[in-house]
């Protein structure tokens, strides 16, 4: 994640949405490009908390509080965390930042 971007508001894709399956939190597409996604995207605990706080749009610091405040662990842990999540997230164009 770039620094000029630590400040951005993150956004979830509205191409995409949450389901719980079997006990499971996947990720379906619904947008335009569902002809080309090969495969379901199944989420851990944190990247749902992750997404669900993408929902509303989110800094990577609010996304960061989120996860210290779900799993008590160090921010430090958190913020490396979001980056990488954030960083696949964007690669795959499943989120955006304004």
């Amino acid at each position: 994640m770039q620094a000029e971007h630590s400040q951005a508001v993150y956004t979830a894709s509205s191409n995409y949405i949450l389901r719980d399956i079997a006990g499971e939190s996947i990720l379906v597409s619904i947008g335009p490009g569902v002809a080309d996604f090969c495969g379901v995207v199944v989420l851990n605990e944190s990247a749902k908390i992750l997404w669900t706080t993408l929902l509303g749009g989110a800094t990577p610091g609010e996304l960061a509080a989120a996860l210290v405040q779900a799993f008590q662990i160090s921010l430090v842990q958190a913020q490396a965390d979001v980056e990488e999540t954030l960083s696949i997230l964007m690669e795959r164009g499943m989120v955006q930042y304004a």
